[in-house]
């Protein structure tokens, strides 16, 4: 059973994945080893180099007494038999405090250093698994979360722009998987403090209260880069005479399963998550915390998407058939919007800012004008008539509606996904006929089950992903449907800037790879990354609270005006 799955956008990942990723203690536990190491080496030399020193002599006349002949220097190089007890034995395994360092551990084995974190990587590829593991940058990654005999496991799968469709490399979970959210930035601080590098990780959601972060350039992880929350395990280290009660929970943590997990692209260390516990919270991934926690629903919390472009904006939906909006500026939940049934799956118009999506429980697909649903959390009979936050309504499939998700790149273009094992394709920008929704324009019925999870790519405006039951997925180039290629390739947008000039390298004449930020400072795609950064830390709301967002934000637009300004006058 596969129950959700992500793209990873092209040029996020490494081309070449690293072997291992060292936990802080393994990675200290080396270095003691290295340094213990070459104390040993230096010692042993100075001891032999003494020893040589005081008795060469003797050793001279012993040598000769036993018929041995010393005087080899007309011999070869590989033959003077004499010369070998000068060779070092063990090469200095160490670290340096550079900040890209590859030095040999073992004769198979490298350990490569970047900043706070460590690689082992296998010091020689053989060239069939060097061509295996590589990742193009044509490739397109999916991760798919999947559950097969109680045996959870996240699926790296590689779609080749041959239409090939496998296994990268895949990781164990320790408890059935629920969300993901894809992120590129990395789940801890540098030593000062700063957060600016770009990497490519997975936020995971399970039946247990911890949000477990997995770094996808690892080929074999054996735990987790961060876990966020979770069960204290101080717990069953206390006797159960002590009278102090001690918490199940580490502070901030959720209390029951992760359904819902959203990454925050702009402010780039925020992660929302959506609870069973019913509720919501924001996470800061580089101090691995919980900044705010929201209890606005009454059940469990199925959905939580960020805005795309007004990033301090929250949506979340839950089983008690609310949709609720938080600003993530001030600290408290600015609006709710009643439904008719439970929300599985939440998507904005990345085209049209003020509309919401959301697919229901009873198969109907709701868009919802989020202008109007400030003090509109009171009970509706109809989807439409009371509630004015509604603007249309359509029965999208007959069973439940699991899936939604909009092409990048074709305003209007939407998939929806069913237990009802088909994926429809519609126009929200045209009527049907009936006039009571948007126009269908094809389906296709994906033969993996039922579907549980979709998602188009957003690098591809034509490719989506679905997956469900059978525990396979189903890629789907839809422009192959001359309806659909004829109905929206006029609409095609430019593809955007991709993740490639952040994470590609550049290779020196010596075959070093040097640092991708190194590498591209000068072309300014780093610079896009770092004036997020800017912007984030100028409005500071990680710190603050969150409280009702006015329609009149003035603050607000004196801030992004100054921003822009002064991105103008450094371009």
């Amino acid at each position: 059973m596969i129950t959700s799955l992500t793209w990873i956008p092209k040029g996020a990942a490494r081309t070449r994945p690293v072997r291992f990723e060292l936990s802080a203690s393994e990675f200290a536990r080396v270095k003691e080893m290295a340094k213990d190491e070459q104390e040993q080496i230096e010692s042993n030399d100075a001891a032999r180099e003494g020893a040589e020193n005081e008795g060469s002599d003797a050793e001279d006349e012993e040598m000769q007494e036993d018929g041995e002949d010393i005087d080899d220097s007309d011999l070869p190089p590989e033959l003077r038999m004499n010369e070998y007890d000068d060779e070092d034995d063990n090469e200095v395994h160490g670290f340096t405090n550079n900040h890209d360092v590859i030095d040999e551990v073992e004769d198979d084995i490298a350990v490569m250093e970047q900043g706070n974190v460590a690689y082992a990587d296998e010091d020689e590829w053989d060239a069939e698994d060097l061509e295996d593991n590589e990742i193009k940058a044509s490739d397109a990654l999916l991760v798919v979360a999947m559950t097969e005999d109680e045996f959870s496991h996240l699926e790296v799968q590689l779609f080749s722009e041959e239409g090939n469709l496998f296994v990268h490399h895949d990781i164990t979970l320790p408890d059935f998987p629920l969300s993901l959210a894809w992120m590129d930035c990395p789940p801890f601080q540098t030593s000062d403090g700063s957060q600016s590098s770009v990497g490519n990780y997975i936020a995971v959601g399970t039946f247990s209260p911890a949000i477990e972060i997995w770094n996808l350039d690892v080929l074999d992880p054996l735990e987790p880069t961060a876990i966020l929350g979770g069960e204290n395990p101080e717990l069953n280290k206390k006797s159960k005479k002590n009278k102090n009660k001690v918490s199940a929970f580490l502070p901030g943590s959720h209390e029951a399963a992760v359904m819902g997990l959203s990454w925050n692209s702009t402010y780039r260390q925020a992660l929302a998550s959506g609870s069973a516990d019913t509720t919501v919270k924001i996470w800061d991934v580089t101090t691995q915390a919980c900044s705010h926690t929201f209890t606005h629903h009454t059940d469990k919390v199925q959905s939580v998407i960020w805005h795309p472009t007004e990033a301090w904006l929250l949506a979340t939906g839950a089983f008690d058939k609310t949709i609720g909006l938080i600003d993530a500026r001030t600290a408290t939940t600015t609006s709710a919007c009643s439904l008719t049934a439970d929300i599985e799956s939440l998507t904005w118009d990345p085209f049209n800012p003020f509309h919401l999506y959301c697919a229901l429980e009873d198969g109907a697909i709701v868009c919802i004008d989020v202008r109007n649903c400030a003090n509109n959390a009171g009970s509706t009979d109809k989807l439409k008539g009371k509630n004015k936050a509604i603007n249309f309504t359509f029965q999208a499939h007959e069973q439940t509606t699991s899936g939604i998700s909009f092409s990048s790149r074709i305003p209007g273009m939407m998939a929806t996904a069913s237990i009802d094992k088909t994926v429809k394709v519609w126009d929200v920008n045209a009527k049907s006929s009936e006039g009571n929704g948007p126009r269908c324009i094809a389906y296709k019925t994906m033969n993996v089950g039922k579907l549980f999870a979709l998602q188009y790519s957003p690098d591809d405006p034509f490719l989506l992903a679905t997956a469900g039951d059978t525990g396979m997925v189903a890629v789907w180039e839809s422009d192959e449907l001359a309806t659909i290629e004829d109905y929206f390739k006029a609409r095609v947008q430019p593809s955007r800037l991709t993740y490639s000039a952040l994470r590609s390298t550049t290779t020196e004449a010596n075959g070093a790879e040097v640092s991708a930020q190194e590498a591209f400072k000068s072309t300014g795609a780093m610079e896009a990354v770092e004036s997020a950064i800017a912007e984030k830390e100028d409005e500071s709301w990680m710190e603050g609270g969150v409280a009702g967002a006015s329609s009149n934000d003035t603050e607000g637009k004196k801030k992004k005006k100054k921003f822009m300004k002064d991105k103008k006058n450094k371009a």
